[in-house]
Protein backbone atom coordinates (compact mmCIF):
# COMPACT_ATOMS: atom_id res chain seq x y z
CA UNK A 1 0.00 0.00 0.00
CA UNK A 2 1.49 3.22 -0.94
CA UNK A 3 0.60 6.51 0.53
CA UNK A 4 1.41 9.97 -0.45
CA UNK A 5 0.97 13.25 1.63
CA UNK A 6 2.86 14.98 -0.87
CA UNK A 7 0.54 17.33 -3.03
CA UNK A 8 1.46 19.35 -6.14
CA UNK A 9 4.63 19.49 -7.74
CA UNK A 10 7.11 18.59 -6.06
CA UNK A 11 9.37 21.62 -7.15
CA UNK A 12 6.71 23.66 -6.36
CA UNK A 13 6.79 22.06 -2.82
CA UNK A 14 10.55 22.42 -2.23
CA UNK A 15 10.88 25.94 -3.07
CA UNK A 16 8.02 26.61 -0.77
CA UNK A 17 10.05 25.38 2.54
CA UNK A 18 13.14 26.37 1.33
CA UNK A 19 11.84 29.91 0.61
CA UNK A 20 9.59 29.75 4.17
CA UNK A 21 12.10 27.80 6.56
CA UNK A 22 15.72 28.46 4.66
CA UNK A 23 18.78 27.09 6.50
CA UNK A 24 18.35 28.15 9.97
CA UNK A 25 17.90 25.35 12.63
CA UNK A 26 14.64 24.51 14.15
CA UNK A 27 14.28 24.55 18.04
CA UNK A 28 14.10 20.86 17.78
CA UNK A 29 17.35 20.03 16.16
CA UNK A 30 19.14 22.47 18.75
CA UNK A 31 17.84 20.94 21.54
CA UNK A 32 18.77 17.63 20.02
CA UNK A 33 22.12 19.22 19.58
CA UNK A 34 21.78 20.05 23.26
CA UNK A 35 20.96 17.06 25.25
CA UNK A 36 23.25 14.79 23.10
CA UNK A 37 27.16 14.10 22.33
CA UNK A 38 27.97 13.24 18.83
CA UNK A 39 30.33 11.15 19.83
CA UNK A 40 28.19 8.89 21.54
CA UNK A 41 24.96 9.33 19.18
CA UNK A 42 25.07 7.01 16.33
CA UNK A 43 22.15 7.66 14.43
CA UNK A 44 20.17 10.60 14.39
CA UNK A 45 17.61 11.16 11.85
CA UNK A 46 15.49 13.85 10.41
CA UNK A 47 11.94 12.38 9.19
CA UNK A 48 9.68 14.60 6.62
CA UNK A 49 12.19 17.19 6.37
CA UNK A 50 12.17 18.73 3.46
CA UNK A 51 15.15 20.46 2.02
CA UNK A 52 17.50 19.15 4.78
CA UNK A 53 17.68 22.13 7.07
CA UNK A 54 17.94 20.25 10.34
CA UNK A 55 19.58 17.42 8.97
CA UNK A 56 22.49 19.20 7.75
CA UNK A 57 22.32 21.66 10.75
CA UNK A 58 23.22 19.03 12.66
CA UNK A 59 25.92 17.62 10.30
CA UNK A 60 27.57 20.58 11.27
CA UNK A 61 27.49 19.36 14.92
CA UNK A 62 29.38 16.38 14.11
CA UNK A 63 26.07 14.24 13.83
CA UNK A 64 25.82 10.97 12.44
CA UNK A 65 22.53 12.52 10.31
CA UNK A 66 19.91 10.88 8.37
CA UNK A 67 17.29 12.67 6.27
CA UNK A 68 14.49 10.75 5.08
CA UNK A 69 11.80 13.12 2.77
CA UNK A 70 9.41 11.79 0.12
CA UNK A 71 10.12 15.05 -2.30
CA UNK A 72 12.71 14.18 -4.53
CA UNK A 73 13.32 17.50 -5.38
CA UNK A 74 14.14 18.57 -1.46
CA UNK A 75 16.70 15.91 -1.17
CA UNK A 76 18.59 17.55 -4.50
CA UNK A 77 18.52 20.56 -2.89
CA UNK A 78 20.11 18.85 0.35
CA UNK A 79 22.57 16.84 -1.89
CA UNK A 80 23.60 19.67 -3.44
CA UNK A 81 24.35 22.23 -0.08
CA UNK A 82 25.95 19.03 1.67
CA UNK A 83 28.56 19.10 -1.32
CA UNK A 84 29.02 22.29 -1.27
CA UNK A 85 29.51 22.37 2.30
CA UNK A 86 31.71 19.01 2.53
CA UNK A 87 29.31 17.25 4.76
CA UNK A 88 27.73 14.02 4.54
CA UNK A 89 24.61 13.13 5.38
CA UNK A 90 22.49 9.99 4.58
CA UNK A 91 19.70 10.66 2.11
CA UNK A 92 16.83 8.49 1.94
CA UNK A 93 13.63 8.86 -0.19
CA UNK A 94 10.79 7.44 1.61
CA UNK A 95 7.78 8.58 3.66
CA UNK A 96 5.53 7.60 7.01
CA UNK A 97 4.17 4.98 7.62
CA UNK A 98 7.03 3.04 6.19
CA UNK A 99 10.96 3.56 7.29
CA UNK A 100 13.37 1.16 5.29
CA UNK A 101 15.49 1.09 8.48
CA UNK A 102 16.44 -1.41 10.70
CA UNK A 103 14.63 -1.92 13.62
CA UNK A 104 16.07 0.01 16.91
CA UNK A 105 18.67 1.63 14.27
CA UNK A 106 18.14 5.51 15.26
CA UNK A 107 18.82 7.23 18.75
CA UNK A 108 16.64 10.59 18.20
CA UNK A 109 14.03 11.12 15.49
CA UNK A 110 12.84 14.68 14.85
CA UNK A 111 9.74 14.91 13.59
CA UNK A 112 9.43 18.45 13.33
CA UNK A 113 6.04 20.09 11.38
CA UNK A 114 5.94 16.25 9.57
CA UNK A 115 2.67 14.91 12.01
CA UNK A 116 0.21 17.17 10.47
CA UNK A 117 1.25 16.51 6.56
CA UNK A 118 -0.18 13.02 7.85
CA UNK A 119 -3.63 11.87 6.94
CA UNK A 120 -5.36 11.54 10.34
CA UNK A 121 -6.03 7.32 10.03
CA UNK A 122 -1.54 6.91 9.31
CA UNK A 123 -0.51 9.49 11.84
CA UNK A 124 -0.95 6.34 14.77
CA UNK A 125 0.70 3.96 12.35
CA UNK A 126 3.51 6.27 11.34
CA UNK A 127 4.51 7.17 15.16
CA UNK A 128 4.63 3.49 15.83
CA UNK A 129 6.92 3.10 12.88
CA UNK A 130 9.10 5.38 14.33
CA UNK A 131 8.86 3.89 17.82
CA UNK A 132 10.11 0.70 16.00
CA UNK A 133 13.23 2.01 14.35
CA UNK A 134 14.44 3.84 17.77
CA UNK A 135 16.83 2.32 19.79
CA UNK A 136 15.14 1.47 23.95
CA UNK A 137 14.89 5.21 25.50
CA UNK A 138 15.80 6.92 22.47
CA UNK A 139 14.17 10.22 21.90
CA UNK A 140 11.77 12.14 19.71
CA UNK A 141 10.71 15.74 19.67
CA UNK A 142 7.44 16.00 17.87
CA UNK A 143 5.45 18.97 16.73
CA UNK A 144 2.33 19.46 15.08
CA UNK A 145 -0.23 22.29 13.79
CA UNK A 146 -2.94 22.37 16.22
CA UNK A 147 -5.20 25.36 14.81
CA UNK A 148 -5.15 28.94 13.28
CA UNK A 149 -6.26 31.68 14.87
CA UNK A 150 -8.58 33.39 12.36
CA UNK A 151 -7.05 31.69 9.72
CA UNK A 152 -7.90 28.62 7.39
CA UNK A 153 -5.67 25.80 6.83
CA UNK A 154 -5.16 24.37 3.46
CA UNK A 155 -6.80 20.81 2.69
CA UNK A 156 -3.54 19.52 2.36
CA UNK A 157 -2.81 19.88 6.27
CA UNK A 158 -4.45 17.43 8.70
CA UNK A 159 -3.79 19.18 12.03
CA UNK A 160 -4.07 17.75 15.74
CA UNK A 161 -6.49 20.00 17.13
CA UNK A 162 -6.49 19.20 20.59
CA UNK A 163 -3.48 19.19 23.46
CA UNK A 164 -4.39 16.04 25.34
CA UNK A 165 -5.19 13.76 21.24
CA UNK A 166 -1.30 15.14 20.28
CA UNK A 167 -0.57 13.37 23.59
CA UNK A 168 -2.69 10.20 23.69
CA UNK A 169 -1.42 9.34 19.69
CA UNK A 170 2.16 9.39 21.13
CA UNK A 171 1.24 7.71 24.16
CA UNK A 172 -0.81 4.93 22.44
CA UNK A 173 2.46 4.42 20.00
CA UNK A 174 4.55 3.41 23.19
CA UNK A 175 5.75 6.68 24.67
CA UNK A 176 6.19 8.73 27.39
CA UNK A 177 6.30 12.60 27.47
CA UNK A 178 9.75 13.99 29.09
CA UNK A 179 8.01 17.26 29.58
CA UNK A 180 5.10 19.09 29.11
CA UNK A 181 3.80 19.43 25.92
CA UNK A 182 3.62 23.08 25.11
CA UNK A 183 1.58 25.42 22.84
CA UNK A 184 3.82 27.56 20.43
CA UNK A 185 3.55 29.91 17.72
CA UNK A 186 4.81 30.37 14.75
CA UNK A 187 7.82 33.27 14.82
CA UNK A 188 6.17 34.55 11.42
CA UNK A 189 3.04 33.66 11.68
CA UNK A 190 1.79 34.25 15.01
CA UNK A 191 -1.84 33.13 14.15
CA UNK A 192 -0.34 29.37 13.41
CA UNK A 193 -0.08 27.15 16.76
CA UNK A 194 1.21 23.99 16.86
CA UNK A 195 2.24 21.42 20.00
CA UNK A 196 5.55 20.65 20.84
CA UNK A 197 6.98 17.60 22.90
CA UNK A 198 10.00 16.02 23.43
CA UNK A 199 9.00 11.85 23.78
CA UNK A 200 10.55 8.88 24.55
CA UNK A 201 10.39 5.19 23.50
CA UNK A 202 8.80 3.00 26.09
Amino acid sequence: MKVSYVRGLEEDGAKFWLSRAGWEPSEASEKIAQENDPEKTCYVADIGGGHGRDALWLAEQRFHSILIEPNKYSLRLAGERAKNKRLYVDLVNAMLPYLPLCSETLDVANLYWTLHQIPDEYKLESLKEIHRVLKPDGTLCSASFGFWEGQEMPKSIYPIVEKQGFLNLHVSAGFKARCKIEKRSDTARSFEKFWYGIFQKT
